[in-house]
């Protein structure tokens, strides 16, 4: 019982030290943020921090493969079972949107992190570490079901290559949002237009995969 006790008390730290870098990260950049600033939010101590991650490089990694499983999984559980594959594909995209309207600033800490990856002074075992975790999912990818599913039932077209489609789909769609995250809270016009842009895409991108005869 101590020992469960003991193993719930440090997975709980961690949770805490990784809400806490979140809620910091998505008010500021990740590059102002501290170790002392962390440990502030979550309530604990350095000595709490240092049991759980090496260094700040390290939790903003873990933070940026958190944010990623989370928008996988919210697209992910968008369709029902009833669906075809084309419209398991459509209500996943539209999905995609919707996460993206509710969490701005994740899909720009997605960005922020993109953009200054290969800049950070991050030892080689943790590059390898996301590396492999990429890896993973695109080999895993989340949207193969649905493109597999489509190709099998004639809703989509017979000669779309299920992985390399998926990669297409998730770098545009990616760039889309990313696009829209960076709109003015005050700017609701833009930001509209974004997701009238998004839907669009989504829209013409269903269109290509769909057979001729549709």
């Amino acid at each position: 019982m101590t020992e469960n006790w003991h193993q719930n008390l440090k997975n709980k730290n961690r949770e805490e030290l990784i809400a806490a870098a979140k809620e910091l990260f998505m008010k500021q950049s990740f590059l102002k943020v501290n170790i002392k600033d962390v440990c502030h939010v979550a309530g604990v101590s350095r000595v709490t921090f240092y049991k759980h991650f090496q260094s700040m490089n390290e939790l903003i990694f873990e933070v940026q493969m958190e944010i990623l499983e989370s928008m996988t999984e919210f697209v992910r559980r968008a369709p029902s079972a009833e669906m075809n594959g084309k419209q398991m594909l459509t209500s996943m995209l539209d999905a995609w949107i919707d996460y993206a309207w509710q969490h701005p600033d994740y899909i720009k800490f997605i960005l922020l992190f993109d953009l200054h990856y290969e800049a950070y002074d991050s030892n080689q075992e943790l590059k390898e570490q996301y590396k492999n975790f990429v890896s993973r999912e695109k080999e895993q990818h989340f949207l193969i079901d649905a493109l597999e599913a489509g190709i099998q039932d004639g809703s989509l077209k017979s000669d779309a290559e299920p992985l390399k489609t998926a990669h297409f789909i998730f770098t545009s769609m990616m760039g889309l949002l990313q696009k829209m995250s960076l709109a003015s809270k005050e700017d609701w016009n833009s930001e509209f237009q974004d997701v009238q842009i998004a839907n669009r895409f989504v829209g013409m991108l269903i269109q290509y995969l769909s057979p001729e005869s549709d």
